[in-house]
Order: structure tokens, then sequence, then C-alpha cells
């Protein structure tokens, strides 16, 4: 079988999994917790250092047991020869107190786990609740475009992948300082008792020290390529569910579910490979920390015989190497599994680096919403410019149609105006103010958009509708809804706007889901409102009623309608024709039904005007 990716540590181009950007973002949220952090680290070291106490226990009361036999069975004197004789009172005294003793300490110490425990979930899930929140703000304060190649379900992935925090702290606060110590102070408490012991018990730890080594740096490689594939797997089920009726009416529902199964079981073997490597050097480990245990009880034993070593001494010798090995092996496994952790840890720390983010601004100025494109230039890549130069005036208060035919730049200019993008030349003015000076939000917040598809969230129709005005009141969202023409379909819906709708509207028809946009845009009452092909999957009546309810706003925002109807331009004050990101044709309605453009050519197709002047 060929070689897998985890048998080579330091994949060419891979990046560690403990990188420095992750351990300082932690840091920075850690410094937010010092004063949990030090109560965490005080229990956690409390219950270490009571069960470092439970050998020296076992040896005072094995001590007192072989202590009775000692003036009974003379031939075994030399045996019992550093054991106190004790009387059966003694001895008895001595167990009940070690029971006791005991006792106390097992649960005692188990107290200041739990303590611990608590502690460090509480700290680590403020961590994570921060992480995840400060990952998605970073992320959807991102420029658009950055969009443009992400899949939203790999990218929730990534930030849900934040929720590693509580393991990392967990492992920090209570395991790798508490192990550490752990560890040090056996090796010292086994040197003052008798040091060639000691030595013959910490003998093997180098090779094991560097097996642990080896099998953490094996496994550390791969792991950005296995994450990748979860999250293209996430994306997929994403993607089928989120178009599960044209999965269905496609008849693609055993096709999905096969690539599916062929991704995930890709993702399942890269994983069990991973296990298989793990358990090679789990065995070899094992077998190095059990033939430690074995050289001190045999060594131990014959100490005993040559009466240099009370029983009580060996037993205390075992228990303390049960702990010896056992820092190392949580320590080694904790390295494995941090990698894992850190390693998704990083994919969501390098979303909050991802950037630039949207330029920051000005407040846009009060006015009454002029518009003014003058010789903008943009292009989504450097090399094809989509506009070209284009001059555009939307009056105040006025309804401006842009036109022409499908990939002339209309919703390019729309985009411009709301700050998805900025012009490569040239400039755009709001009311004599330029954007280019203002805030991304603060202009968002003075236009509004009904879109052909335009977003429905899970949750009741009132949320939707107040979703750019959350503090609405009932009353203003019932009147909005209304004037939208959505009457019908509060009547419809069985708890009128605090009904559940799905996700993406499911529920609503598509002209319900028009009209809540204009509820939304009605209730916001901006100054500026886009119209970028809203009644395009309408059918006319519909699209009748949804002009009527614009026709209806007031005040009356500065309208940019885009469209290919004539009937949804020719109420407008003013056209611009658009075609190959250049302005052929502009006028008032009449006026360019006079002549013989591409608008002409459109109202006549449209059958509203049965000849041309």
């Amino acid at each position: 079988m060929a070689n897998t990716g985890e048998e080579h540590a330091g994949v060419e181009g891979e990046e560690s999994p403990f990188d420095r950007r992750v351990f300082r973002a932690l840091f920075d949220l850690a410094k937010q917790y010092k004063r949990q952090f030090i109560i965490v680290s005080l229990f956690s070291f409390l219950y270490t250092g009571l069960d470092l106490m439970q050998p020296l226990v076992y040896r005072a009361a094995i001590n007192a047991v072989a202590g009775m036999f000692v003036n009974q069975v003379p031939a075994a004197a030399p045996m019992f020869a550093k054991v106190t004789a004790q009387t059966p009172q003694q001895t008895l005294h001595t167990l009940l107190v070690s029971v006791v003793l005991l006792f106390l300490i097992a649960v005692i110490s188990y107290y200041f786990y739990q303590r611990a425990t608590y502690y460090g979930s509480r700290v680590a899930s403020y961590m994570e609740s921060k992480l995840i929140v400060d990952t998605f703000g970073h992320v959807l304060r991102l420029p658009i475009n950055f969009f443009n190649h992400q899949a939203s379900a790999g990218l929730a992935r990534r930030i849900d992948q934040c929720d590693q925090v509580a393991p990392v702290v967990h492992a920090v606060s209570q395991q790798i300082a508490p192990e550490a110590v752990r560890l040090v102070a056996i090796c010292a408490i086994m040197l003052t008792q008798n040091w060639e012991m000691a030595l013959l018990a910490v003998c093997l730890l180098p090779p094991y020290v560097w097996l642990a080594r080896r099998a953490a740096l094996r496994l550390q490689s791969n792991l950005d390529p296995y994450y990748q594939m979860w999250e293209d797997i996430s994306a997929h089920i994403a993607d089928a569910i989120g178009a599960v009726k044209t999965v269905k009416l496609s008849g693609a529902e055993a096709r999905e579910e096969e690539k599916l199964r062929e991704k995930s079981l890709a993702a399942y073997e890269v994983y069990l490979r991973r296990i298989r490597t793990s358990q090679r050097y789990y065995l070899s480990q094992v077998a190095i920390s059990n033939l430690s245990k074995s050289l001190v009880l045999g060594y131990g034993g014959w100490l005993v015989l040559r009466h240099m070593l009370t029983p009580g001494d060996v037993v205390m010798f075992a228990a303390y190497l049960d702990r010896l090995y056992s820092p190392i092996d949580s320590l080694n496994g904790l390295a494995v599994s941090l990698q894992e952790n850190l390693a998704s840890l990083r994919r969501a720390v390098k979303l909050r680096e991802a950037g630039p983010l949207e330029p920051t601004g000005a407040s846009l100025s009060e006015g009454k919403g002029l518009v003014e494109f003058r010789d903008v230039h943009f292009g989504y890549t450097p090399e094809r410019e989509v506009l070209h130069g284009i001059n555009l005036t939307l009056q105040a208060g006025k309804i401006t149609a842009l036109a022409g035919p499908s990939g002339a730049g209309k919703t390019t200019t729309a985009d411009l105006l709301l700050k998805l993008f900025e012009p490569s030349s040239g400039e755009i003015l709001v009311d004599g103010q330029p954007l280019s000076t203002a805030g991304c939000s603060s202009v968002r917040a003075a236009i509004g958009v009904v879109a052909s598809d335009g977003t429905v969230f899970r949750g009741t129709l009132a949320d939707n509708i107040r979703y750019k005005r959350p503090k609405a009141t009932m009353e203003e969202i019932r009147k909005a809804a209304l004037s939208a023409g959505l009457g019908r379909a509060l009547e419809r819906l069985p708890e009128g706007l605090t009904t559940e709708v799905g996700e993406n509207g499911v529920g609503l028809s598509l002209g319900e889901r028009q009209r809540l946009q204009i509820a939304r845009m009605l209730i916001d009452q901006p100054r500026l409102l886009v119209l970028d092909e809203a009644t395009a999957n309408l059918d006319y009546a519909t699209e009748l009623d949804v002009r009527t309810a614009l026709d209806e706003i007031s005040p009356k925002p500065t309208m940019l309608v885009i469209a290919h109807r004539y009937t949804m331009m020719k109420n407008a004050d003013y056209v611009y024709v658009l075609k190959e990101g250049e302005v052929v044709e502009q006028g008032p309605p009449a006026e360019l039904l006079k002549g013989h453009g591409w608008f002409a050519e459109l109202a006549r197709e449209s059958g509203e005007v049965s000849s041309v002047v």
C-alpha cells in the first residue's frame, strides 16, 4: 500500500497547525479572562497535588501490614529488615487512617477537578462565543467580491470551527501545566526515596519521548486538505438542500447521494489512515511503559529480598510509575489532538485576517436624494472594463429607469451606488457628497433595494419586514404590509405577521416575497430606492399590484428602476439606455419613443406601443 501523507512530517508548502497567529489570537482573548484562568489553574494544581499523596499513603498501609509479620515469621526476617514491627492494634489504626485519608483525598481531589472543569468550561465558552461572533462579524464586513468564489457552507463551517477553543483552553489550563508539574514532582519524590529505583524508572523515558514526538510529527501533516474535504462536504450538502426542488425535478436524488458518499468516504479514509498511523506508535509506547513497570517491580522485589526496601516502597514506586508515564501519554495524546484543534482554529483565524475590510468613512449627509455619476469607469478585473465613463443623474424624488440588454452594466451601476464595489475612476455623488468619502453602512442605510432575488430569512413575517429597521412597532409593520399588498397573504397565513416562514421564503409565493421586500422598504422610508428587476419573476397582474404599491410610497424617494420590461419603465421621468457599458440613449420616455433606438424597439415588442413615430 502506498505511503499516506500522514507518514511524512512537514509536507512541503503546508503550514504547521502550531501557528503563531492562532496562539496570538487565543492569547489576546485569554487576557480578558485572567482572573478566571487563575481560578482554574489553582483548582487544577490542588487536585494534582492531592493525587500525588496517594502512593505515600499506600506505602504506609502496606508497611503497617508487613510490620505485623516481623516477629511472627523469623525465617522471613531479612525481608522485613527495614519494616518497623507493628502490633495488630497499631496496624489497624494505620489502616483506618489510611482508608480515611485515601477516601478524603479521592473525594476532595475530585471536587477540585470538578471545580476546575466547570470554571474552565465557563471561560472556554465565553472565549468561543466571542471568537465566533467576532469572526462572523469580520466576514460580514468583507467586500462583496470576497464571496464570489467562496461556498457559503464552507465559510459557515470555518466559522463554526471556532468551537475548537474549548479543547485548547482545557488543555492549557487543566492538562499541560498540571501534568508537567506532576511529572517533575514524581521524579523529585522518587529520587528522594531511592535514587537507584528512580533512575531505573526513568531510563526508558528517552526512547518513549522520542516515539511520542515522532508520532506527533507524523500525524501533524495533511490536516489542511483533510479539513478542506469536510468543508466541501458541507458545501455539497447545503447546495443540494438549498436547491432541493431542482434536485427533485431533475431526478438527481440518487446522483447527489452518490456524490456525497464518494466525498465522505474519501474524507473518512484519511481519518482512518491517521488512526492506523497513531496505533502503530502507541503500541510501541505501551510496550516501553509496561517494560519499565516490569523492571521496577522486578528490581524492587529483589531489593526487598535483600532488605534494602520495604514492600510499601515497591508499591509506592509502582504507583508513581503509573503516574509518571500517564502525564507523558496524556501530553502526547494532547499534542496530537491539539494539532487537529489548532488546525481547525487556524482556518477560522485566517478568516479574521482576510481583507481588507470595506472602507469606513463619514456619515452620508442629509439631502433629498440627488445622485450623480461623473465619468465612472469600473471593471471586475483590471483587464476587462465593464463601465466606460458613464454619466448619469438621478433627480431627487423622480423615477429614473436604467434600460439595456443583458450584460450592459445595469446591475453593476446599482452595485456601485450601493458601494458594493468602488469605481476604478470617476466619482459618484449623493446630494453633492462623494460616495468615496462616506462609510458603506451609512450609504446603505439611506438606500432601499427590491430585487428579483431578494432574501427572505428564516423567522416570522414581521421580523422579515422590519429587518432593516428592527425597532419598528407591530402597528408600523402591519401598515407597511397592507400598503405593500400583503393583505391577502396575512389572511391566508395561520398566524398573520407572526407566522414563521421557511428559509428563502418557503411558504410564500414569488409575488408575496416581492411585496415583503417592498414592505421592508416602506417601513424603512429610504432616501433612495433601487428596483433591480423587481418584477422579473412576476406575472403582469402581480407586477401591476407591485407598481401600485410603489406609487403609494410617501414621501417619494429617488427611484432607480432596472428592468427588461417596458411596463416597469414607461412611467419613469427619465431613461438611460446602457449598451456594453456606455450610455447610448437618454431622455424622457416620450422622447425616446419618437426615435428608433433600443428603448423604442422594446416598447414596440411589448405591444403597449403600436407604432413608433
